[in-house]
């Protein structure tokens, strides 16, 4: 039996945590019968601790980003930010890659 993922309805964006989310994703993959898929988001969703997130606006070469105008509510000190947005709405928020040294 074979369904047709894109008459799927959409759905509004999840408010849980990416945890939550994860887990969510598991299900789902293991209903539709994608157990490779289901166990390879598994595997990777072990080192979710390690996934760090920052604001990428601005930023000068070799500096990490750092965290987001909205958790402080300094909603004007960013032209992005606006009242009751999530800084996972922004597009500017996004994971930090770790910096490569030369020559490695």
């Amino acid at each position: 039996m074979s369904i047709d993922l894109t008459k799927l309805p959409s759905w509004p964006q999840s408010q849980d945590s990416l945890a939550g989310q994860i887990a969510d994703l598991i299900l789902i993959a293991n209903r539709l019968g994608l157990f490779d898929a289901a166990d390879a988001v598994k595997q990777m969703a072990k080192k979710l601790d390690q996934v760090k997130y920052g604001c990428h606006v601005e930023l000068c070469q070799g500096v990490e980003p750092d965290e987001c105008v909205i958790d402080t509510g300094d909603f004007d000190d960013c032209i992005y930010a606006k009242e009751g947005m999530r800084k996972e709405q922004c597009c500017y928020w996004r994971v930090v890659a770790p910096i490569q040294e030369a020559g490695r």
